[in-house]
């Protein structure tokens, strides 16, 4: 009995030395839940240069001060880049509705919105690269992507086999040098399959973790002449970096 004791004793202080070793990784996740004071409600910007004969550009952080988010607005509305929100409508297919399919964020109410265009990039700036690096976030489709996937809308065609819809997400270097790419489907109806993202998903963005910054771009099999016609919008949070 003394022997097994023992031996037991030996396993519990061998699983305990290899889980601290696990936790000496330090996270850090952004967060927007303390600057929306309203429900149903998404930040809005009354500021900004502008960019170009449509639009303002504008840039607001995390409470924590993490990162840079780029905005912009138009007289009809958000225009590209990155809003904050806690709205939680989940049944309206219309572009001025910014809601998650989620209803909410993944660790709380509030939650990000990115609109892609080529006009207006969607950029996320690490703000400490010499103490973060970029680890991961979890991503979603918006309300009116979903909806237009599953039911088709004005102007897109319900998603049939073959189809998909793909978020790109490309990490650079503070000098703009490209360090590399990866992909993550929104919708994926290729080889049987018929997924349309309604939860939120992890992406690890370990092959991206030293970059300065992050840009997203979307694609999809859903196009006209003039480009691509599932809406272009996806949602995130929780992004997480990890100290160096």
């Amino acid at each position: 009995m003394s022997a097994l004791l023992t031996m037991m004793a030996v396993a519990i202080l061998t699983f305990t030395f290899t889980a601290c070793s696990d936790d000496d990784e330090v996270n850090v996740v952004a967060g927007f839940e303390s600057q929306l004071s309203k429900t149903e409600s998404e930040y809005t910007s009354t500021t900004g240069t502008k960019y170009d004969d449509t639009y303002f550009h504008s840039t607001f952080k995390d409470e924590q001060a993490l990162l840079e988010f780029d905005h912009y607005y138009s007289s009809w509305g958000f225009g590209g880049g990155f809003i904050y929100t806690n709205k939680t409508d989940i049944s309206t297919p219309v572009y001025t509705n910014n809601s998650a399919i989620t209803g909410t964020g993944k660790y709380g109410k509030a939650y990000l919105t990115s609109y892609y265009n080529s006009f207006t990039p969607s950029k996320i700036v690490n703000l400490n690269p010499d103490l973060y690096k970029f680890k991961g976030m979890w991503v979603t489709n918006s309300t009116y992507a979903y909806l237009s996937i599953k039911d088709g809308d004005s102007k897109a065609k319900k998603f049939v086999a073959g189809d998909w819809f793909k978020l790109t997400i490309t990490g650079y270097t503070s000098s703009k040098a490209k360090i590399g790419s990866l992909d993550f489907y929104l919708a994926d109806f290729r080889d049987g399959k018929s997924i349309n993202i309604n939860t939120w998903q992890w992406v690890d963005l370990s092959r991206l973790n030293n970059a300065s910054y992050i840009e997203f771009s979307m694609s999809s099999t859903n196009n006209n002449t003039w480009g691509m016609l599932t809406p272009s919008y996806f949602c995130l949070d929780g992004i997480t970096l990890t100290q160096k």
